[in-house]
């Protein structure tokens, strides 16, 4: 309750003097106080729901709420730990292979998880069942929720109308497929969001594009912009393939006939 009282006066002082203001800021103690809209309160749904159902190394949430019309989350900060895209090239190829095989047992808890009873099946949504946000699709907006993989699939081509033509996307839709099982995903599992000690994974970062997605979505999030150095790193890409699963190889080529034209579109 202290807590959230001390973030709440923080947000009302900060927002008489200024309109715009940090969305992610370190607080003494050890905390971490990230503030926006509504996809920070799902954040922070999420980040409860790994921590109690898996053993997924995440931030512990201690307050979130909305307040003034932001919504915030504070949390742990993760310290002593250096984001997997800094260091990913000086590890050895024997370290950066026990990396890929921690995230290897990330995906598997992931997958594990069973959506809550308001989660219809077949759903592609949050956490609980609400609209979902996914920068791949579209930099602001909620998306969904979709009650089916055909409805997201629309939503993929709908996205790219303002970049191909419809001789390209008629081409496409028709190999979209519509039959994945549907995961919890964390939507965004690039270096950049991958906190290692030499090449321990401590925590995994933001989950606003989290949710219950097709099987294949977590590879075309993962190689989509994984945010290294140099840009693509193919032993990045490789591994992520053998981890999610070379048979989605394929879904991958086919988004990215999407998402490789939509130049600037973010």
């Amino acid at each position: 309750m202290l807590l959230a009282f001390l973030c709440e006066a923080y947000i009302f002082v900060r927002g008489c003097f200024e309109k715009r203001f940090g969305r992610l800021m370190l607080i003494p103690l050890g905390f971490v106080l990230k503030i926006g809209d509504a996809s920070v309160g799902a954040e922070a749904d999420t980040l409860r729901f790994i921590r109690e159902y898996t053993s997924i190394p995440v931030p512990r949430v201690y307050a979130a709420d909305r307040a003034f019309g932001r919504t915030y989350c504070l949390m742990e900060e993760v310290k002593g730990a250096e984001e997997l895209h800094f260091v990913w090239r000086e590890l050895s190829a024997k370290h950066r292979g026990l990396v890929l095989d921690q995230l290897r047992d990330v995906i598997r808890q992931l997958r594990s998880l069973r959506p809550p009873p308001c989660v219809l099946s077949g759903a592609i949504c949050s956490l609980y069942n609400e609209a979902t946000r996914d920068s791949r699709i579209a930099s602001a907006p909620p998306l969904g929720p979709f009650p089916n993989e055909a409805a997201f699939n629309d939503r993929l081509i709908k996205a790219s109308e303002l970049f191909l033509g419809d001789d390209i996307l008629s081409d496409i839709r028709p190999r979209m497929r519509e039959d994945h099982r549907i995961v919890f995903t964390h939507g965004d599992l690039a270096p950049r969001n991958i906190m290692v000690r030499g090449h321990r994974i401590v925590a995994i970062l933001d989950w606003e594009e989290s949710g219950w997605y097709p099987e294949h979505w977590e590879l075309v999030k993962a190689l989509w912009y994984p945010g290294l150095p140099d840009g693509k790193d193919p032993e990045w890409n490789e591994g992520m393939k053998d981890i999610v699963g070379r048979e989605y190889e394929k879904d991958y080529d086919t988004d990215h006939e999407l998402s490789g034209r939509m130049v600037g579109a973010f």
